[in-house]
């Protein structure tokens, strides 16, 4: 409270954590809270990974743990093609891997509405699963819905500062 200009603040990027939203909101009362692209997207890799060990075993060396967590549109043809091989024999790992896809698509839109609407029809599919890693992601992006597309509205992401972060770690 004893910090000056504290009501100038207009945006707060963060990841998708209870205390520092709440934190915000209690001291940055004119601040718009953004939350951080990579720690939405992120959100189902867990869940990923938990059913890729339970199918392959925790094998560090399988090259379809990379490819799962590294976005479709990034991957090569033949990559692609096999991942999608792969998932058909596994349907409720391909659900998942569908939904972290469509994850990613959301932040391919373009303007505030239609990512507004965008997540409205992701959040809308997601509740007709019965994974419950599914229910739990459609539970958060719900609760999180306004900060989440506030990053439509400012382009902001917290890239900088987990870089710093990062360099900080090395050295250490």
């Amino acid at each position: 409270s004893h910090i000056p200009g504290r009501e100038n603040v207009r945006w707060v990027n963060m990841d998708l954590c209870q205390p520092f939203r709440g934190f915000t909101k209690e001291f940055f009362l004119n601040a718009e809270i953004v939350t951080d692209k990579f720690h939405v997207v992120r959100l189902l890799n867990p869940a990923l990974n938990r059913r890729r060990k339970e199918i392959t075993g925790d094998k560090r060396n399988n090259p379809i743990r990379r490819l799962l967590l590294r976005s479709g549109k990034k991957l090569e043809f033949y990559q692609r093609s096999a991942v999608h091989r792969w998932l058909e024999d596994h349907p409720e790992l391909r659900e998942i891997y569908h939904y972290k896809e469509a994850l990613l698509g959301l932040y391919r839109v373009k303007g505030y509405h239609r990512a507004s609407r965008a997540m409205t029809g992701l959040t809308d599919r997601m509740a007709t699963s019965k994974l419950p890693e599914i229910q739990t992601l459609r539970s958060t992006l719900l609760k999180w819905r306004q900060e989440i597309l506030n990053h439509f509205r400012t382009g902001l992401t917290n890239a900088r500062v987990e870089g710093f972060n990062n360099k900080c770690n090395i050295i250490k």
